[in-house]
């Protein structure tokens, strides 16, 4: 990675208004000391990547619960382009109640698909994935800083976000006049943009297997889902929430296990 490619200005116009409101108002910048880690009973952990010399670095900040790994708090430090601030910003939101290895699990996508404010146009321009990568780098040296804390024995289930969106009052326009495959579109276009990248922060996945008489979606889980008790449970429930808020509040979500 070139200094030029890392120090090349980006023309504001081409950020989505989310992420020049975060630029313009981080709420995560800055840090936390040795005396705020002990006085919260946390372990401070700081990862970093990028160098000033470079022209462009990141460095985050963790509390960090010793008994189960979630980080409880994270702050964020930049030096460089704006697109920086942007990503960390968001970071810290996606950090805060995951655990260690789920943090590791989160890609520039889930960061850009944040930032959006519409699902089909990127947050972030293209020029700025080098700096996206600093941040995922960041987080890499203070997961690693971890791992001599042992997670839950009951870890296996990926994250669900607390906030769902937007809630279509019942459900997406005209879903009960579609044909299948209409419909069929309208499910994946929800399961794209609200369900999926929080299941691949655990390495696991949801498709579609059928529609039955429009009123019951039968799903298959792939990779760690399918060995996952939550899949039936908390995952599932996650699930049927958003299908019921953005599809049709109606429809009944079944696993083919």
């Amino acid at each position: 990675m070139g200094i030029e490619m890392l120090t090349q200005p980006f023309p504001w116009k081409r950020y989505s208004r989310k992420l020049k409101a975060r630029i313009d108002n981080p709420r995560n910048a800055g840090h936390f000391s040795v005396q705020d880690a002990k006085a919260r009973g946390m372990r401070r952990v700081e990862g970093s990547d990028g160098g000033v010399e470079d022209g462009n670095t990141v460095r985050l900040y963790w509390l960090v619960d010793t008994d189960d790994g979630a980080i409880v708090d994270a702050r964020f430090q930049v030096y460089g382009q704006s697109a920086l601030i942007g990503a960390a910003e968001v970071l810290c939101d996606l950090l805060v109640g995951k655990n260690y290895d789920q943090a590791r699990r989160i890609g520039t996508d889930l960061l850009d698909k944040e930032l959006r404010d519409k699902s089909s146009v990127p947050a972030f321009p293209t020029e700025t994935f080098p700096h996206l990568n600093l941040v995922i780098g960041a987080v890499d040296s203070a997961a690693d800083q971890c791992l001599d804390i042992p997670l839950p024995i009951a870890y296996v289930a990926p994250p669900a976000p607390t906030d769902i969106g937007e809630v279509l009052d019942g459900g997406y326009p005209g879903f009960e006049s579609m044909p299948l495959q209409k419909k069929l579109a309208v499910i994946e276009q929800v399961l794209e943009s609200d369900v999926r990248p929080y299941i691949a922060l655990d390495g696991g996945g949801v498709e579609v297997v059928n529609l039955l008489d429009g009123k019951e979606l039968v799903i298959a889980y792939q990779g760690n889902c399918t060995s996952c008790f939550s899949a039936v449970g908390a995952t599932l429930a996650y699930i049927k929430q958003v299908i019921n808020a953005k599809v049709h509040p109606d429809l009944e979500v079944v696993p083919d296990m």
